[in-house]
């Protein structure tokens, strides 16, 4: 050992270094095996054979971008939480193995995270994924170097992995790879692993002759080596030989001495030696006593973990570090250990101004689950999270995680365990391990789950035995004699229930009236089975049959069980009988009908008039009118019913209403119904002044609350809060438990605030809240619009009061945005003092600090030192140092101080902060301040951590706005100036504003959807004089390029016919270009052509795809399905447009194997490419709907949306291409369905999608006629929105906008509807129609935002016309931006 020692010295004496160096080379026979060498390794670096002539740099670059983010997932989850998952990391994998071309640096991340990188896996399964991995990269034709050998070493190292050195050393050689330092010090430390000296002693002699300097990592592993070789007196004398060689033994050598004695359970020596590196100032982290904890737990000494712990300093990052070596110790088997460790978290968590201690031991029990833990434990050490207040519910966690994992037998008996411990368990819980027995068709094992939760004394209900249960056995009496054979509790009343609803949905309508009439069936609402027994009832002819089970359901109080009676219960039964049948099956069943009609009469069934009224609707709808006069008879005799009641639906003009009311009020009948309507006609035309005088007249009727509330938000719309008050007043005089809904509160709230009535308006508030006023996400923005209103008009006092009764009542949280009009109202008057105290005030009372960067700038602006160092001394006690600096930085740039913002930027210690710039960035952006951004960039230059390429991006974004090519030209200067490596997104856009100002792009340009199959060889450059074929080539790409496909066509023919060739870029260019030109018999030839002359030549995903999308225009759907056949069996990947035209053209055809065939195809790769998961069920349904079988289609789309976890979302593309298609009959079918769902399962997407698409093709009447039936849909507010948002991006579709606010006038967003309206009318450049709109609203009372200001006065000026207001000074981007703001209550609170 001593000569070992004494090379080391002599390699490390200064001026030695340069000595030649004999070769030495290590045979295979050399050195001490550890092991046999698992063989896994090839010349890696001399297959480098092609299939195409061409590089592939170009397709690798299109197939990194499909899954870099998921690489991009990987690193931040090791960046995060120093670990990653075996299903991420495999995901990963996969997606590599089928794009076909790994690069260096992915195979390199992908190798890396083999180790210790997976403590949920065995070390040796993390061995054989390493394994597995490099072998598959190497088959795609991946080229390691060193660093992907050094890397491998590593995952050996820390997987413990058994192997030779002097094997692995003979096979790098083999493949051409040389070793360096990295990869000596990594063998090293295998020799040193096993106690191996003599190894070690060889691989450092290498290193002598190869003149490498001996680092203080090899030191490290000889006193790991020397204390595994039992020699701790040498393990120990190796710090002595360092400081000889003028080596200072730093964190890591003392570890590796610690755990050395860690392995001999010598805790004298470790805590002698923890107290030398103390005395000495030394300081090892938490995460170095972590590895002696690791080498004690492993070693079999437990009981000094807990001295080790006691030490930690609990850094930062303490808890994800801990959290790593728990799960590794819990793989390893030492579980108990882990749990030590654990229960430090409590500690840490008290050091952490963040630590959120309730949920530490989710990981914990999680991976005691995956281990399969016994029961006994799991509630061991859930019991242990409990004591030390690591986790609010740790038994039900456990719980969760079982039935996550299908564990069943664990999950069984924790619930026996919580049940013991006298908590709750539900019978959903057993919910997903009945759904795996349920898939299995496993009997015995849905017995043993009831019958382990009948033994702790849990029932099922009605839900679990009707979907999960009796769908496993044969029939409902085998269900129940089995279930009570094996001892399980059954609940009669449950059990009968599920038994009921098994038998009508199977339609035994005989056995149904057999349960239902029995005297021992149990007492159980209609609500219960109601959408069986419809079912049931719509598949059976049995008029008999069917009469009598409602006469029994109408006169056996044991099923109409609600205080409205056997009326409403039965009538609403009718109505959503007759509500889930399509027209053409009313149509069908029109006669019996009519009989089941007169059977109830005769049996003297009643319904209410109001049920009548709407069974009469649908008749109506369905085109069954004659049938409206059999269900008339059923209303009860002691309601009156109006002639309109009998009529069909129409639209009642006010005259006729109001003489209809005279007639009523004549004969002395109550006309309330008829009052409404003729008020609310009122109301729609916005005629507050007849309104009120038609209620003046008839006072004597009691008005419902709906007219009230209509009145009152007419008022306010008026700006009337006189009759807003005295009718809000009247309404609490006649019912004072009446409530509005939160549109009507809130139109109080901004009238009686922008008239000085505050009281009114608190009064109002306080109402909202005892009345428990449901508040919508809308209504804090709602506030916030009303606060600063009264900002902007100076009235304080108003801004003030109202805000804190908002905040006081709990109606809102004061957020940033919120408080921002208690800054504003001081701004506005200038009054900078007052506004900074308070925002010092809101930093205090409500923890944030709106509008500060507004302040700031102000104070910047005005000079004053004195407040602005109270305002910086404030926020950096508030928020800290670094927030302060950023603060002051932003403001001196925003008001030109640049000199001051350099000195900020300069500051020692100042870290980038990405939100912060960006968020000044953006500003600059949308308030076009280029110099402000220009100095930004060029200060942050030497700002640590700061990225450039974002920067600059910025910076060139403003270009773009400004067209300014020159600026632009001068970021890409500097870009290179600074060795900044620009990403493509900055590339394509600098590209861009080259091309819109027509200057030559200095560089290549990355594709946006295309790469080229294969590159061509680089070209000459332009001095060298150009071939004939360089030049012909040149012209075919230029040409494809420029999209003159005919032109490039004709150019490779004439190239063609004098035996030039081209390379495949030119090709694939060239087959591009015209595929998108639809040339498709023109591209086979070149096609072809490129196939004889270049050997495997192939069309890359980009050109495969267009050539689908070719196909399908030309309607070659077979060659299309080929096509997609063949490009998947290559390993290549479709576009999302390719499969959709795809699957769109073989439903319009009514093919629906082939959109089957196509669906099968994407099972694997559909989430990849970003496939909409509606896309096979809408096209599915289309095809259906083209064979001319509705049903089937509606069979296929129903469950789908009524099932517990439905993941549809909208089905308006079939609507719409119904309409197209002009399938009217389908149509009717549809529209039913989606009524249905509306109506019996409250699932309103579908009825909303076919109302709008009414709208879209103009069929407003049919869209009137739907919101009659179905008025839900005016409560679809974020659907509605977003209708008109698209619309509002399409010139001409105004009109559409319009529609929708007339059929719903009591649009609850109609602001919102405004805004997008101007912006339609301002794409469309129509200002006369945007003046009356501004009219309008202003006689409406409606405060436009900021936008809608700006897009008015920028059409006037430019129609030459007087602008009416002060047009807002920003840019259309600046508003549109605070819109969504303050739309997202989002408003960021540091600026």
């Amino acid at each position: 050992m001593s000569a070992l020692l004494a090379g080391a010295r002599f390699l490390l004496r200064p001026g030695l270094r340069a000595l030649p160096a004999p070769c030495v080379r290590l045979s295979p026979g050399q050195g001490r095996y550890l092991n046999n060498t698992p063989g896994h390794f090839a010349i890696a670096a001399q297959q480098k054979g092609h299939i195409h002539e061409e590089p592939v740099s170009a397709v690798r670059a299109k197939q990194a971008q499909q899954f870099d983010w998921a690489l991009n997932k990987l690193d931040s989850s090791v960046r995060r939480t120093g670990r990653i998952t075996k299903t991420l990391l495999q995901k990963i994998f996969h997606d590599v193995c089928r794009t076909g071309y790994p690069s260096s640096n992915q195979a390199l991340l992908l190798l890396r995270s083999c180790g210790s990188l997976l403590p949920e896996l065995q070390m040796s399964e993390r061995t054989e994924m390493a394994h597995r991995i490099w072998e598959k990269l190497q088959e795609l034709g991946a080229v390691f170097d060193v660093s992907h050998y050094n890397a491998l070493l590593k995952v050996y190292l820390q997987n413990e992995h058994k192997f030779s050195p002097t094997e692995y050393l003979a096979k790098m050689e083999a493949a051409n790879v040389q070793p360096n330092r990295v990869t000596y010090q990594r063998l090293i430390a295998a020799y040193c692993n096993e106690g191996d000296i003599e190894g070690a002693s060889k691989i450092l002699g290498f290193m002598k002759n190869k003149d490498l300097p001996i680092t203080e990592a090899v030191f490290n592993t000889l006193v790991t080596g020397h204390a595994r070789a039992g020699d701790m007196e040498n393990a120990k004398n190796i710090l002595s030989v360092m400081r000889s060689a003028g080596i200072e033994p730093g964190p890591e050598t003392y570890v590796a001495l610690l755990t050395a004695y860690a392995e001999k359970g010598d805790i004298n020596n470790i805590k002698q030696t923890l107290e030398n590196v103390e005395k000495n100032e030394g300081s090892l982290t938490d995460r170095d006593l972590m590895q002696v904890i690791w080498s004690l737990a492993k070693a079999g000494y437990p009981q000094y973990v807990q001295d080790i712990v006691e030490r930690m300093r609990y850094d930062r990052g303490y808890i994800p570090d801990a959290m790593n070596l728990c799960l590794s110790l819990m793989t390893q088997g030492f579980e108990d250990v882990a749990f030590l460790v654990l229960k430090s978290f409590s500690a840490a968590s008290h050091d952490s101004p963040n630590g959120d201690s309730l949920h530490h031991g989710n990981f914990f029990l999680r991976h005691c689950v995956n281990l399969d833990k016994p029961a006994n434990k799991v509630k061991q050490f859930c019991d242990g999270l409990k004591e030390e207040n690591l986790h609010s519910a740790p038994l039900q966690f456990a719980l969760y995680c079982s039935l996550d994992a299908k564990k069943a037998d664990l999950a069984l008996e924790l619930m026996k365990m919580m049940k013991q411990e006298g908590m709750p368990v539900r019978p959903h819980y057993c919910w997903p391990l009945l759904i795996s027995f349920q898939k299995e068709k496993n009997a015995e094992g849905t017995i043993k789950v009831i019958k382990a939760l009948s033994e702790i004394g849990v029932e099922l209900d009605v839900e679990t035995y009707s979907n999960y249960v009796l769908s496993v056995f044969n029939d409902v009496k085998s269900a129940r004699a089995q279930l009570q054979e094996h001892g399980c509790t059954v609940d009669s009343s449950w059990f009968n229930l599920a038994e009921l609803r098994h038998d009508a949905v199977s339609g035994n309508l005989e056995e149904v009236y057999s349960l239902l009439s029995s005297p021992s069936f149990p007492s159980v609402d209609l609500g219960h089975f109601r959408g069986s027994l419809i079912t049931a009832f719509k598949r059976s002819n049995n008029v008999d049959l069917k009469a009598k089970i409602t006469e029994l359901l109408y006169k056996d109080g044991r099923y109409c069980q609600a205080a409205s009676g056997p009326n409403e219960a039965v009538g609403y039964f009718l109505y959503n009988l007759i509500d889930s049948m399509s027209d053409a099956e009313v149509q069908a069943k029109e006669e019996h009908l009519r009989q089941y009609f007169h059977q109830l009469k005769n049996a003297n069934i009643v319904i209410s008039a109001n049920i009548y009224r709407g069974i009469r609707n649908l008749l109506d709808s369905s085109h069954v009118p004659e049938l409206i006069k059999d269900v008339i008879v059923l209303v009860d005799s002691q309601e009156t019913l109006t002639s309109s009641d009998i009529a069909k639906s129409a639209e009642l003009k006010a005259s006729t209403l109001e003489e209809e009311i005279e007639t009523l009020k004549a004969e002395n009948k109550p006309f309330g119904d008829v009052l409404k309507q003729l008020v609310m006609i009122h109301c729609s035309e916005e005629n507050m002044q007849k309104a009120l005088e038609v209620k003046a007249k008839y006072e004597q009727e009691n008005l419902a609350i709906g007219t009230y509330a209509a009145l009152i938000q007419l008022c306010c719309r008026h700006d009337n809060p006189d009759e807003a008050l005295n009718l809000k007043q009247e309404l609490n005089r006649k019912d004072s438990s009446a409530v509005l809904d939160t549109s009507k509160y809130l139109a109080l709230v901004k009238v009686f605030g922008k008239n000085g009535r505050i009281a009114d308006a608190i009064n109002v508030l306080k109402e909202m809240k005892e009345k428990d006023v449901p508040l919508k996400e809308t209504t804090t923005t709602s506030f916030f619009h009303i606060l600063n209103a009264a900002a902007l008009r100076g009235d304080a006092e108003t801004v003030d009061k109202i805000h804190e009764s908002i905040v006081t009542l709990g109606l809102a949280k004061p957020t940033s945005n919120l408080c921002s009009p208690l800054v504003s109202v001081h701004l506005e008057k200038g009054d900078l003092p007052a506004a900074m105290e308070t925002l010092f005030t809101c930093s205090k009372k409500y923890n944030c600090m709106p509008r500060l960067h507004d302040v700031l700038c102000r104070l910047v602006e005005k000079g004053d030192t004195d407040l602005l160092q109270k305002a910086m001394d404030h926020i950096s006690q508030e928020r800290g140092e670094m927030a302060m600096l950023y603060d002051l930085l932003f403001a001196f740039l925003h008001t030109g101080k640049y000199k001051e913002a350099r000195k900020i930027i300069e500051t020692p210690g100042l870290r980038a902060r990405p939100g912060r710039l960006q968020w000044f960035a953006e500003k600059c952006i949308a308030t076009n301040q280029m110099e402000a951004l220009e100095n930004l960039v060029d200060m942050t230059q030497k700002l640590f951590e700061c990225d450039r390429d974002d920067m600059y991006y910025y910076l060139l974004k403003l270009c773009k706005e400004n067209d300014d090519w020159k600026k632009a030209d001068s970021a890409w200067t500097k870009i290179q100036e600074e060795n900044v490596i620009p990403r493509e997104r900055t590339l394509r856009l600098l590209a861009d504003i080259f091309r819109r100002n027509g200057q030559e792009v200095p560089f290549d340009v990355p594709e946006t959807w295309y790469k080229d199959a294969a590159e061509s060889k680089v070209l000459a450059s332009s001095s060298a004089p150009s071939s004939p074929e360089s030049s012909f080539q040149k012209r075919v790409q230029v040409l494809s390029k420029k999209n003159r496909a005919k032109d490039a066509y004709e150019a490779f023919m004439e190239g063609e016919n004098n035996g030039t060739a081209m390379s495949a870029s030119a090709y694939s260019s060239l087959i591009r270009s015209m595929l998108s030109e639809g040339m498709l018999e023109e591209a086979k030839k070149v096609l072809n052509t490129a196939e004889n002359h270049i050997k495997g030549f192939t069309l890359n995903d980009a050109a495969s795809s267009l050539l689908i999308i070719t196909q399908v225009r030309r309607d070659y759907l077979k060659d299309a399905l080929a096509s997609l056949k063949a490009m998947l069996e290559g390993d290549k990947v479709p576009t999302q447009l390719a499969v959709t035209r795809l699957v769109q053209a073989l439903a319009l055809k009514g093919d629906l194997e082939g959109i089957e065939v196509v669906e099968n195809m994407m099972r694997n790769i559909g989430s990849s490419i970003r496939l909409s998961q509606m896309l096979f069920i809408n096209n599915k349904m289309l095809a259906h709907l083209k064979r001319g079988k509705t049903e089937e289609a509606i069979e296929l789309i129903e469950p789908l949306y009524t099932g517990t976890d439905s993941q549809v979302t909208s089905i308006s593309y079939v609507f719409r291409k119904a309409m197209e298609e002009k399938m009217e009959s389908a149509l009717e079918k549809l529209s039913g369905m989606a009524e249905r769902l509306a109506n019996q399962f409250a699932v309103y997407r579908p009825v909303t999608d076919l109302f709008l698409q009414y709208i879209q093709v103009g069929r407003k009447d049919d869209a009137r006629f739907l919101l009659q039936r179905c008025g839900s849909i005016a409560e679809q507010t974020p659907v509605l929105v977003s209708f008109i948002s698209r619309s509002a991006q399409i010139p001409g579709q105004a009109q559409l906008i319009k529609d929708l606010l007339e059929l719903i006038p009591e649009f609850s967003e109609r602001e919102t509807a405004y805004s997008y309206l101007m912006k339609c009318y301002a794409t469309d450049k129509d200002a006369t129609a945007a003046t009356a709109l501004y009219e309008k609203m202003k006689s409406e009372s409606v405060s436009p935002d900021e936008l809608f200001l700006k897009r008015l006065a920028v059409l006037l000026r430019e129609a030459g016309e007087p602008v009416p207001f002060s047009e807002p000074p920003e840019s259309f981007k600046f508003y549109a931006d605070k819109l969504k703001k303050d739309k997202a209550d989002s408003y960021d609170d540091e600026h």
